[in-house]
């Protein structure tokens, strides 16, 4: 743990000369003060989504290093009197006087770094506090302890994971979270680079998007993993592990709910599954792998799988692309939306939309386009949407689309038990 320590030493201001000022309103004392640093460290913990017979790329991880010295001179040095008299003195450290002159009393000192965000990239933190005394006549020497504040969190992937998907994102979030701050993204180039990320010590929650090629969708198909992790304390070093299980393939929309990554926290002795659909386990070689008549646990009963209504289209007929169309849609999620994905397969909207639109997880598409869609938070979690393209789809006919060209836009829901739907709506622009 880095230790900063703080010497104060105070002491009885002499009258000179021979002035007649009573004792008793003598009552300052000179304060000198120092700061200097010792060696740090974060306590590792590992967590995340590790099977526990798979080795992570560049596991091993260690702190960046960083200059002690100017953290250290860039610290926000407080003091203030409990009592309230006077206003509280502050000064960056390298701007901080060598000697100041207090009048009696009890103090309270404290040194934070500067700038201490949410979550930021390596940005170790650091603070603490103490009370003193200066007492006339007498010197006051106070050690004053900063420890590490924050938490550091390192990501490893296997190469299991990064050779099944080519395309992936890890989002870390602190449970104190704003819009704008208290998560960071660790993408191919974060992971690679060994970024670290550090967060205030609060429960955070990370959440693996990753894309595989689906030929039988012609599409990238998404799949998440989520895990929370609870009881952070300040100095932890959580050490998040992602592998990946392609034990198969199987239609899109099979909502069969297998495990497709799991978790391993053995230093925490814990042991979760991730369930992700789009997975199928392959059956091993000679029965199956029983230990000689133990009945097994129950399977957890699933909630329904999601389902998709359309009252103006109940049947999902081909619909004629035209001013005013109802393509007022409800989507019901009963085990809550983990990831929402668009197909687009149109000449004219390709090249503006992509040919995937990722509701949930892509920031640029909604910055760019969520004005037209639910997106986001209004996605993520929910167990009933009311999901329009009604504004979208009378857009192809400006495009200049082709007389009768179809336009069609799959919709892929996988809720947080690993079930999947996907549904295709197809459009139509009228004949000449």
């Amino acid at each position: 743990m880095k230790k900063i320590f703080l010497t104060i030493m105070a002491a009885t201001a002499i009258m000179a000369g021979c002035q007649k000022t009573p004792v008793s309103a003598v009552k300052a004392g000179t304060l000198e003060f120092s700061m200097s640093s010792s060696d740090d460290s974060y306590n590792d913990r590992e967590e995340g989504m590790l099977d526990s017979k798979s080795s992570a790329s560049g596991s091993g991880v260690s702190t960046k290093a960083y200059d002690k010295e100017a953290a250290l001179a860039a610290m926000l040095v407080t003091i203030s009197n409990k009592s309230g008299v006077g206003e509280p003195l502050q000064w960056v450290y390298s701007e901080m006087p060598g000697v100041l002159e207090l009048t009696e009393g009890q103090y309270t000192i404290s040194a934070v770094s500067p700038d201490s965000r949410i979550a930021a990239w390596d940005q170790p933190v650091f603070g603490g506090s103490k009370e003193f005394s200066i007492i006339a006549g007498r010197t006051s020497t106070v050690e004053l302890v900063c420890g590490i504040t924050n938490v550091k969190v390192s990501v490893n992937c296997t190469e299991e994971f990064l050779k099944e998907f080519s395309e992936y994102s890890i989002t870390v979030r602190s449970s104190e979270a704003t819009e704008d701050d208290g998560f960071l993204i660790w993408g191919a180039s974060e992971v690679s680079e060994g970024k670290e990320g550090y967060f205030t010590a609060a429960d955070l929650t990370v959440t693996v998007q990753a894309y595989r090629w689906s030929d039988a969708t012609q599409q990238k198909d998404p799949v998440q993993a989520r895990l929370n992790v609870t009881g952070v304390e300040a100095r932890d070093h959580i050490i998040l592990n992602i592998d990946a299980k392609a034990t198969g393939a199987v239609e899109t929309g099979s909502g069969d709910g297998k495990p497709f990554i799991t978790i391993d926290d053995s230093m925490n002795e814990r042991d979760e599954d991730i369930l992700i659909g789009g997975l199928e386990e392959i059956p091993v070689p000679g029965g199956d792998g029983g230990q000689g008549g133990e009945e097994p646990d129950p399977e957890p009963e699933l909630p329904a799988k999601p389902t998709l209504e359309w009252a103006a289209n109940p049947d999902f007929a081909p619909m004629e692309i035209k001013a005013g169309m109802d393509v007022n849609l409800v989507v019901n999620v009963p085990g809550r939306i983990a990831t929402f994905v668009v197909g687009v397969q149109s000449s004219v909207l390709e090249p503006v939309v992509g040919t995937s639109m990722d509701l949930i997880y892509d920031e640029s598409f909604i910055e760019n386009f969520g004005s037209l869609l639910p997106t986001g938070d209004a996605l993520l979690g929910q167990t009933r949407v009311d999901f329009s393209l009604s504004a979208l789809v009378p857009l192809i006919g400006g495009l200049g689309a082709a007389p009768e060209s179809e336009h069609v836009f799959t919709l892929n829901v996988t809720d947080e038990y690993g079930q999947s739907l996907s549904k295709a709506l197809t459009f139509v622009i009228p004949a000449e």
